[in-house]
């Protein structure tokens, strides 16, 4: 595996010595604070191996040199999270080590796929950290998440071109539109649910195409760690997953081909025969939870930004999908002691010999 030194760049995050001695050591941290630190610091640590792994299997130059770049602000993340818990007299998460992941197994999935995957999980990361921004008080904290928000900015937008340059980015559908202003007249805008209402609008096709794709990304992903994962019952879950992905991909590729719209492409044939595993079974696992767990605030956002009936109970059945199997996800995890304890805080009854 290639040795990766950080590079000097505005992208990597601030050096965590100099922010930690520009704060007062009285500053506490607060539980949104600890809880939004202790979560950014488990899923770098996780796309830090498969980075590893990544960086050691992609064939094509351009995309390794993005890998490499990102690895570089990963580890530059890390090391500053490190500094940051240490001087809050707070203990390092465990997360994801170099026990999770093997840069020497077999190539499971192409670098179309690959680059495709991490442009949807950019996505996800960047909508995190502007959710989290607003309530981060310390200075040290704000500095380091405003620069975390930035440079996955800059990575989504290097992800993105360079899917364009390789000819391996998917358009959203253009439409003509109308070249007058319309007002709604009455509740035949929402739609019916057993027959043909109005006309999807570009805000619901905007959501209803970006799921497509994603959970077409989704599938692909799941099914090569299904040929790999080890344990049954981990195999299992992760079948059980696919059936739940092809009744999404069904709802929504309905609705799409009944406007006479076109359909994201599939990525399966870009997951190779391997049956090497390049990840343990906790990392891909987690991984799945991480993709449920963003399912479910799409499906939220897209919810409150869509009005046709049809559209907003597919959403609806998305969401009550998604939780049950997401409970799933965790009870194996616990099962298989792989799932860390997020910090709880202090039961002063327990302490004071109430209970």
């Amino acid at each position: 595996m290639e040795t990766v030194q950080p590079e000097s760049s505005p992208e990597n995050a601030p050096h965590a010595q100099n922010m930690v001695n520009n704060f007062p050591y009285d500053e506490r941290l607060s539980v949104w604070e600890i809880s939004q630190l202790w979560l950014f610091y488990q899923t770098s640590s996780l796309r830090k191996c498969i980075f590893q792994y990544v960086i050691a299997q992609t064939q094509d130059p351009d995309m390794k040199a993005f890998y490499l770049d990102t690895l570089n602000t990963i580890n530059a993340q890390l090391s500053t999270m490190t500094n940051l818990f240490l001087s809050a007299d707070f203990s390092v998460p465990q997360g994801f080590t170099d026990k999770d992941v093997e840069p020497n197994a077999k190539r499971l999935f192409s670098d179309s796929l690959t680059l495709n995957f991490f442009r949807m999980m950019n996505r996800f990361r960047f909508v995190k950290l502007a959710h989290l921004l607003p309530l981060i008080i310390r200075p040290d904290l704000q500095e380091f998440f405003n620069s975390a928000l930035v440079s996955e900015q800059n990575l989504m937008n290097r992800s993105k071109n360079l899917a364009i340059k390789k000819g391996i980015h998917t358009k959203p559908p253009y439409t003509p539109v109308s070249d007058k202003v319309n007002f709604i007249s009455n509740q035949t805008w929402y739609g019916e649910f057993f027959k043909k209402g109005r006309s999807i609008n570009v805000l619901e096709l905007t959501h209803v195409f970006l799921q497509l794709d994603t959970k077409q990304i989704q599938r692909a992903i799941r099914l090569g760690f299904c040929q790999v994962v080890k344990d049954p019952k981990v195999k299992a879950f992760m079948i059980k997953g696919l059936d739940i992905l092809d009744k999404v991909i069904e709802r929504w590729s309905i609705i799409l081909n009944k406007e006479d719209l076109p359909l994201p492409i599939s990525w399966e044939c870009e997951v190779t025969d391997s049956l090497d595993s390049p990840f343990s079974d906790k990392l891909m696992l987690y991984q799945i939870l991480l993709m449920i767990t963003y399912s479910v605030y799409d499906n939220g956002f897209s919810l409150a930004n869509c009005n046709r009936k049809d559209i907003v109970a597919a959403f609806a059945k998305a969401e009550l999908e998604q939780i049950p199997y997401g409970k799933d996800a965790l009870d194996l995890m616990i099962a298989n002691g792989w799932m860390e304890e997020i910090p709880l805080i202090i039961d002063r009854k327990k302490m004071i010999g109430l209970i």
